[in-house]
């Protein structure tokens, strides 16, 4: 009845199509401000799920003149300077992370590849599960100089011999795997707003962001990269 849509929900969490952003465009381009309320309520789940992407950064001038002032505008546009630094092609945030034997590593150290980053834990069940495709995709590309693989646990210090039976009973110790060594939310966490996971993330050979929130093994991440290294 609004004229816009019929359908509030997004289907997909972690991958917006043109329709839910021509919704969006829609919404916020109209003067209806009991349908801008109830998509400002929406916004920050589409955040936290796939972070600040070129076609929500295109909705910030929308909101910010057509849409009346309040409260949740306000946190609304927060959301934006939280996010924007994990946009593609902003530099790729660097924490120090450390494998099994405890030597640290760094993003950085693999400049001149493209990176790709499985975030998980062994109490996530939905990344054990996802955990087989990662690692068939990663014996895909091996061999191949352009691209590198490797997991990223943010299970706390205290689980870290959980953490090294994970890695032997799911097979993954032919890949780089790295955690926090913290035992409380790391400095990794904080800067690429990890509140889910399985979470994966790509990197290219200067260090700038492909994706964040890129989609999950079996599900757009092989297209993805076959796409980087044409």
């Amino acid at each position: 009845r609004d004229g816009i849509t019929v359908d509030m929900r997004f289907h997909s969490i972690r991958s917006l199509n043109k329709n839910d952003y021509q919704k969006l465009q829609d919404v916020f381009s109209s003067s209806n401000e009991s349908l801008h309320a109830i998509y400002l309520e929406k916004l920050p789940f589409l955040f936290q799920n796939n972070g600040c992407t070129e076609g929500l950064y295109e909705l910030k001038p929308l909101i910010e003149t057509k849409v009346a002032d309040s409260s949740r505008k306000q946190d609304i546009l927060a959301l934006y300077d939280t996010y924007k630094p994990l946009m593609k092609g902003e530099i790729a945030p660097v924490s120090t992370l450390k494998d099994k034997d405890g030597k640290e590593h760094t993003f950085a150290e693999f400049k001149g590849k493209f990176l790709v980053i499985d975030v998980w834990a062994t109490w996530c069940s939905s990344c054990l599960k996802k955990m087989p495709l990662f690692i068939q995709l990663s014996e895909k590309y091996h061999g191949n100089d352009h691209i590198s693989f490797i997991t990223l646990s943010i299970d706390r210090k205290k689980h870290k011999e959980r953490w090294l039976k994970a890695l032997e009973k799911h097979g993954m110790t032919g890949l780089l795997n790295i955690y926090p060594d913290m035992d409380y939310a790391s400095p990794f966490e904080d800067a690429y707003y990890v509140s889910g996971i399985p979470r994966y993330i790509i990197i290219d050979k200067e260090g700038k962001i492909v994706s964040a929130f890129a989609p999950s093994p079996g599900n757009g991440l092989e297209e993805m990269i076959e796409e980087l290294l044409k």
